[in-house]
């Protein structure tokens, strides 16, 4: 080799090990970052996730094993137990005290409000768990918020924040799943309270009913006084219940892998550059995220479900074709059956529900749903996808009184038009982003050209939503020997791509 290209070899060298080297400080001296243990975030994150490798292939098959070895119900729930703390400790490792605490305050709250006769104490003793319980979430989930927007508050009215008081709050990590089990928490000590359930006197059956892993993260969101008989039964191996979970997990798992992650992927690029979208990439967008997150949580659900039913647990039903649903009263009884269900009885029936006058009704319902915007999370976004909600229900009643009626076919697409536009709220986590989607939907960006990569995916969730029923009732004994060939190719169909899987959409909330 000449001196010019031995030279030239060198300088190649010397300008790779530039680029990988990181950049100096050009002013002042940096600021020391502390290193990130990538490994152990990429582990972490990926064992909380059920559509994982190391779920898939580690954690399921050892709980499933242990549970069917044990032949005592008590060792069976130690087990689960165990196995669900374990679960959510590989999250954050602090994540298990947590919810350790949170079950401790409503057992125990459940135990006094069965010893307690007055009813003013009993309203005591009621208050003080909730306020434990909710006390943890708040912290957790809007402590940031609301200190956020009140030193901005004082800024504009004083001149000076909080810059403290922001500092204080800006650590602070949203464990995954408090807003679920929180309101597992609260619904069991009301119930205790109202008499509607009786206290449980056995923590170890407790502590299964708040940390059962398949719905921990992100529902369906469970009362006790269901779930309690079946926690009394010894479940025998059952071949058909094993074979319809499995199925069950595996048709969840591909809306998520095969349709939600494949829009997402799509849509993500686009909305996050809306000013630069038009009219054609706007609704594609939007049509998008509302599939996707269709997608994504119903498939959770599903496979929550069907990881239940292995264990011989079954759980409430969160999806029936939401978007079908011929106007907003009916897209809430289709669509997160269980939270919808949770805020009518613990918040719209307390406020008073429909019993005070059709104005007070109407602010009741206002209220609920803007606490379910809230509950989602911590932003006025939310907050403004529930009251846009809760004004679509306050329309609904008010027009219905009139006598009007629509057309079934046009009556779900007025109804997904406007819950579509609603998902923009949820989507966009900024009031700039949020009106820069909703111009480019009016077409103040001009028209642009629809993205033909997603054309597909949106054509095939389309298909699925308005053709497939979504709560599966079948009977395994007529399917025959094709019942272990559909779950095997349903699974394996899935299994290829959960290497290139997103988050779930409700892990955040």
């Amino acid at each position: 080799m000449g001196l010019a290209a031995r030279c030239r070899v060198r300088g190649r060298r010397r300008a790779a090990r530039a680029r990988r080297r990181p950049p100096r400080a050009v002013l002042g001296r940096a600021a020391r970052v502390p290193a990130v243990d990538r490994r152990a975030v990429r582990r972490g994150a990926a064992l909380v996730l059920f559509n994982s490798y190391p779920f898939l292939g580690v954690f399921l098959p050892i709980v499933l094993a242990g549970f069917f070895v044990l032949r005592r119900q008590t060792a069976r729930l130690v087990w689960i137990v165990v196995a669900s703390y374990v679960f959510y400790g590989y999250a954050k490792d602090w994540f298990p005290a947590l919810m350790a605490g949170s079950t401790v305050i409503s057992f125990t709250t459940g135990l006094a409000l069965a010893r307690v006769t007055d009813p003013r104490r009993r309203r005591s003793v009621l208050a003080t768990g909730i306020a434990g319980a909710l006390g943890l979430l708040v912290y957790f989930k809007y402590a940031q918020f609301a200190a956020g927007n009140a030193s901005s508050f004082l800024s504009v009215v004083t001149g000076r924040g909080l810059p403290s008081l922001k500092a204080f709050t800006e650590g602070i990590a949203l464990p995954v799943g408090i807003s679920f089990y929180t309101f597992e928490a609260i619904s069991y000590m009301v119930d205790v309270f109202r008499g509607d359930a009786e206290a449980e006197r056995n923590p170890l059956r407790y502590a299964f009913f708040i940390s059962f892993f398949p719905h921990l993260i992100a529902g369906p969101i469970v009362r006790y006084r269901k779930l309690e008989p079946q926690l009394r039964r010894f479940y025998r191996l059952d071949s058909e219940l094993l074979l319809s979970g499995l199925l069950l997990f595996s048709l969840g798992l591909a809306k998520k892998v095969l349709v939600a992650d494949q829009i997402g992927r799509r849509i993500d690029p686009l909305l996050a550059h809306p000013g630069s979208m038009g009219v054609w990439q706007g609704w594609a967008a939007a049509l998008g995220y509302a599939f996707q997150i269709y997608f994504d949580f119903a498939g959770y659900c599903d496979m929550a479900l069907g990881l239940a039913r292995m264990v011989g647990i079954e759980l409430p039903w969160n999806f029936d074709r939401p978007y079908r649903a011929r106007n907003p009263r009916e897209f809430w009884r289709r669509w997160n059956v269980t939270l919808s269900q949770w805020l009518r009885d613990y918040v719209y029936i307390p406020l008073g529900g429909n019993r005070r006058g059709d104005l007070r009704r109407d602010g009741n319902l206002l209220a609920t749903m803007g606490i379910g915007g809230l509950w989602h999370g911590a932003s006025f976004t939310f907050l403004a996808w529930g009251l846009w909600h809760g004004m679509l229900l306050v329309g609904h009643r008010r027009l219905s009184r009139l006598g009007l009626r629509v057309p079934g076919p046009i009556a779900v697409a007025l109804t997904f038009f406007l819950v579509t536009i609603a998902f923009v709220f949820f989507r966009m986590h900024d009031a700039h982003g949020l009106a820069e989607v909703l111009l480019s939907m009016a077409g103040a960006h001009g028209v642009g050209s629809l993205p033909r990569d997603l054309v597909p995916f949106l054509l095939l969730a389309a298909g699925l939503t308005f053709a497939v029923p979504e709560e599966w009732r079948w009977s395994f004994q007529r399917w025959g020997v094709w019942r272990t060939a559909a779950v095997g190719l349903v699974t394996g169909l899935a299994v290829v791509l959960v290497n290139e899987t997103q988050r779930f959409i409700y892990f955040k909330f």
